[in-house]
């Protein structure tokens, strides 16, 4: 918002630039992976009702798996700050 107000030029210090990015772009990573794992989750539970019913109440399952995907969406994002802050790219 405060880019925006200032006629798309970033008024806050530079560090902030950065920690607004990743978390734009980790927010639309995760959202996308998690609508993936649900969409894999329902398709599991009509393609095999009765072998899937056991496997649905297990909460360490999907612990990890949100665990996962947390860490490949931070961790890319995280890579490709980096990689420009070292001069990988302007």
């Amino acid at each position: 918002m405060a880019e925006a107000a200032a006629a798309m030029t970033w008024p806050l210090p530079a560090a902030l630039c950065a920690v607004a990015n990743f978390a734009f772009y980790s927010a639309i990573y995760l959202s996308t992976f998690f609508l993936a794992a649900l969409s894999v989750q329902r398709y599991l539970g009509v393609a095999f009702p009765l072998l899937f019913q056991g496997c649905r109440r297990r909460r360490c399952r999907v612990v990890a798996a949100s665990t996962a995907l947390w860490l490949v969406a931070c961790g890319h994002c995280s890579i490709v700050f980096v990689a420009q802050y070292h001069g990988g790219g302007e």
